[in-house]
């Protein structure tokens, strides 16, 4: 009888443990996911390997907003990269690479979150010294806060970011 009683105990934390598990697994596939930063192109504001949530659902692009994007196709792939939205579909950015400006729609963004530490917070990337960009529609302009080591809007690997590859927001960074 004694044993009958533990093993139905047994079952109860079993069934219990079950239900958190599948509970956790759509949280983090519908409403919040966990990130993990990989590298520095968004140092100062995030740190390598550090966790982050991300909000999911009915997330629309933001100017300033810090969000996980899906770059790739496979699904165990390095294939997410973390960066800030500079400017949304119709925008313009220019940047200026000798004044260390960055304008949308001829409004000089106040970026103190870049990291100023290391080095020229943005030197050129190639020998242009002001470039200009239009957001097409369905498509947002991001870049890493760590200019000179972030692959983002402006390169070829990424350019224009499309709506639809973007996971969400990213709400709370977890660990240091």
């Amino acid at each position: 009888m004694k044993e009958n009683q533990e093993q139905k105990k047994s079952d109860r934390w079993f069934t219990v443990f079950c239900a958190v598990m599948i509970v956790l697994l759509l949280l983090n596939t519908f409403v919040i996911k966990l990130a993990v930063v990989d590298g520095r192109s968004m140092y100062p504001t995030l740190h390598d390997r550090q966790l982050l949530l991300v909000l999911r659902p009915g997330y629309e692009a933001s100017q300033a907003d810090v969000v996980v994007i899906h770059t790739g196709k496979g699904i165990f792939n390095r294939d997410y990269i973390v960066k800030r939205v500079i400017a949304v579909e119709g925008q313009t950015v220019k940047i200026d690479y000798d004044l260390n400006e960055v304008s949308v729609d001829n409004v000089v963004l106040s970026e103190a979150y870049l990291n100023f530490e290391e080095e020229d917070p943005m030197l050129p990337r190639d020998d242009r010294a002001v470039v200009r960009y239009t957001v097409p529609e369905g498509c947002v302009f991001v870049m890493g806060d760590n200019r000179n080591h972030s692959a983002d809007s402006r390169s070829d690997k990424y350019g224009m970011i499309d709506k639809s590859r973007i996971v969400g927001r990213v709400i709370l960074p977890v660990l240091p």
